[in-house]
């Protein structure tokens, strides 16, 4: 009797292998193709960075001793989302308060920010500093004493955009608030933003 041959038919394993690269082949080209639809619905949605502005600055309790120097400061902030179809979502949002680059005191915003389309948004921020650095209070006493002085508020803030069915994209922004001039009244324990409200640029944006 002749037994057919089986040279040429394939094996099981062989078939399964086939299989499964098909199948990776085909879920590959399904991710990548996905992955370019969203990006170009993104690029085609252009998302742009809120804008900042510093609306108020206002110090007080401002003291001095041999030692330290002491005081309050309130911030207020407006935060505009210029996006007509993309919500925005501000979290980890620190605001810092310098003067000569040295930081006089941080403070975080709670809780995230959610901002609508083509909306703003206020926000207040309470800091208070402590600071023993002498060269940092001769040279703000100094100013302190002519009733100006110059500060500059930094922001990091971690955005994420939002827009419909579409994953989220998220940023992080360096915000810089620049010539900040708080003008001192008598008695001169408290001080106000000198003008009119003040534009922030960003200075870095990270994805």
């Amino acid at each position: 009797m002749v037994h057919p041959s089986t040279k040429n038919i394939p094996s099981r394993s062989s078939s399964d292998t086939g299989f499964v690269r098909r199948l990776t082949l085909t879920v590959v080209s399904i991710f990548v193709i996905l992955m370019a639809v969203i990006g170009i619905a993104w690029f085609v949605m252009h998302p742009h960075d809120p804008s900042f502005s510093v609306t108020s600055l206002s110090v007080s309790n401002f003291t001095v001793t041999d030692s330290q120097i002491t005081c309050k400061y309130e911030v207020r902030l407006t935060v505009t989302n210029p996006n007509k179809k993309i919500q925005l979502i501000l979290d980890d949002f620190n605001v810092v308060i310098l003067y000569s680059d040295v930081v006089l005191s941080m403070a975080e915003v709670e809780p995230p920010i959610l901002l609508a389309r083509m909306s703003n948004k206020s926000v207040n921020v309470d800091l208070v500093m402590k600071n023993s650095v002498k060269l940092v209070q001769e040279n703000l006493v100094k100013e302190w004493n002519k009733e100006m002085v110059n500060f500059y508020v930094k922001m990091v803030v971690g955005v994420r955009f939002e827009a419909g069915i579409w994953p989220s994209k998220e940023k992080i922004l360096c915000v810089y608030c620049e010539d900040l001039d708080v003008e001192f009244y008598s008695p001169k324990d408290t001080g106000k933003l000198l003008g009119i409200e003040k534009n922030c640029h960003i200075v870095d944006a990270k994805p």
